[in-house]
């Protein structure tokens, strides 16, 4: 099956975070592999559907983009080693994709940004691996500006750049822990992490698409992030087109 992505060549892929996936508008679907077909682990997380879609996009922004569109990952806290975890990116690098756009849904650490605003992060830390001494593991997504040409694209949404702290989960944090993880960025969520060190491992490029969907330790439950995530992901695969030839200009 690696051959049928190969044989598309994609210009970029897309891993879609929880409740995320959509297709662009004026998207033609050329093939749809799922994941066990790929050799990728299939997580049993409701709001992934263990799918990757070949995708053209024939209409608005992007046009004649091909996208390979990875609707689900799988999680550090439902007991995947790293491997696994990285084993898509890696895939798709080994047949010649080169460029990552990588989306989720997360909790705000602060007053600002808001739910429903799109952080375009340019940067991870990493709380799911130990830390190098003192300070955790921080991982670079893209530099400040070229997050800040992605934010620009996603109008009608609200976007700002920012910070990811990757934790493990699979709980949501307390008040205490939203206090101390502040300190490290912006957002927090529970993926991210392996993906953007599988694009470091394997030179490739990659950006970071972070949607708020709630307040960090505000009460809350998956079906909560699921609901809210829903209400923003057209919006967020409109963009798409946008973001990929924003973040890396002259591509087509």
């Amino acid at each position: 099956m690696a051959s049928v992505v190969a044989a598309f060549d994609p210009h970029a892929a897309v891993v879609f975070g929880s409740g995320l996936s959509a297709l662009p508008p004026g998207a033609l679907v050329k093939a749809e592999l799922d994941y066990g077909e790929l050799g990728w682990p299939c997580t049993a997380v409701p709001g992934h559907r263990n799918v990757l879609r070949l995708v053209e996009l024939a209409a608005g922004p992007g046009c004649g983009l091909r996208l390979a569109l990875a609707c689900g990952r799988p999680h550090r806290y439902e007991g995947w080693p790293c491997e696994a975890l990285e084993r898509p990116v890696r895939s798709l690098v080994a047949v010649g994709v080169s460029r990552f756009v990588f989306t989720n849904s997360c909790g705000t650490l602060r007053p600002s940004p808001m739910p429903g605003e799109i952080v375009a992060c340019t940067g991870v830390v990493d709380l799911q691996t130990p830390p190098r001494g003192n300070a955790p593991v921080c991982l670079a997504v893209c530099t400040p500006g070229e997050a800040r040409a992605t934010a620009a694209v996603l109008a009608p949404a609200t976007s700002r750049i920012g910070v990811y702290v990757a934790v493990s989960g699979p709980q949501f944090e307390s008040p205490a822990e939203v206090a101390w993880l502040a300190s490290y960025g912006d957002v927090v969520g529970m993926s991210a992490a392996p993906e953007v060190r599988a694009t470091h491992a394997a030179g490739a490029a990659c950006c970071l698409l972070a949607l708020v969907v709630n307040r960090a330790a505000a009460v809350g439950s998956h079906e909560d992030v699921l609901a809210f995530g829903g209400r923003f992901a057209g919006t967020l695969a409109a963009g798409l087109g946008a973001v990929v030839t924003a973040r890396w200009p002259g591509l087509l």
